[in-house]
């Protein structure tokens, strides 16, 4: 990482809400060089150059940290090239992290960077989304539920059976998905819009964030 690539990450952080020290910003750069170094012969990311990976995809990512829990399961479902799982994980190496990604070259990729990081409470599982959900092995034990690729309206369906009972479910959205047609998307899936963040990253996109919980019933009087 050039000095300034460091720059940028430190301030890009800044904006979205997130604190990084060194042994993070250490974590991050290996991360990149794997994901360059493999990007040469697999097209994990449409986006190759380090700079651009970092400003864009990496500070973008380090937006969800300061929703991470103190302690609990979390999964990024559709990780892909680790987006945000890996990024999440470098950040918070404490916490038990699943990435669950159903295409195999991706799930080598991040099982790699796991282990050369190292991310030692965190595990590549080769799963469709659908598995995941219908795992007795998975279903209701994770505090939280990312995801960064996927449809708000696959995420919900998919992430509710996921959550413990004080679990959330936090999707990475633009600001064209409003509170209200959030809502409306979640309510299916038996969710509430619990809050939205909005940010800007250093290149002044305008990105959100949207927490969802499960429904509370109400005891009849």
């Amino acid at each position: 990482m050039t000095s300034g690539e460091h720059e940028d990450l430190l301030e890009g952080a800044r904006l979205v809400g997130a604190s990084l020290d060194s042994a993070t910003v250490e974590r991050l750069g290996r991360f990149v060089d794997l994901l360059v170094l493999w990007n040469r012969r697999l097209r994990l990311t449409g986006d190759r150059d380090p700079g651009l990976l970092l400003r864009k995809h990496i500070v973008d990512s380090l937006s969800v940290v300061p929703e991470l829990p103190a302690w609990g399961l979390v999964a990024d479902v559709g990780s892909g090239a680790g987006f945000p799982g890996l990024v999440l994980g470098c950040a918070r190496p404490d916490l038990p992290l699943r990435l669950i990604e159903p295409r195999r070259r991706a799930v080598s990729f991040l099982s790699e960077v796991i282990r050369t990081v190292p991310l030692p409470e965190a595990q590549a599982l080769e799963l469709r989304g659908e598995d995941a959900a219908a795992d007795p092995s998975l279903r209701g034990r994770f505090a939280l539920v990312v995801s960064r690729a996927l449809r708000l309206d696959v995420l919900v369906r998919l992430a509710a059976p996921l959550l413990e009972a004080s679990g959330v479910v936090i999707a990475m959205q633009t600001p064209a998905m409003s509170e209200a047609k959030a809502g409306a998307v979640a309510r299916s899936a038996g969710l509430d819009v619990a809050r939205v963040r909005d940010y800007r990253l250093g290149g002044g996109e305008l990105r959100r964030l949207i927490t969802f919980e499960p429904r509370r019933r109400r005891i009849p009087i």
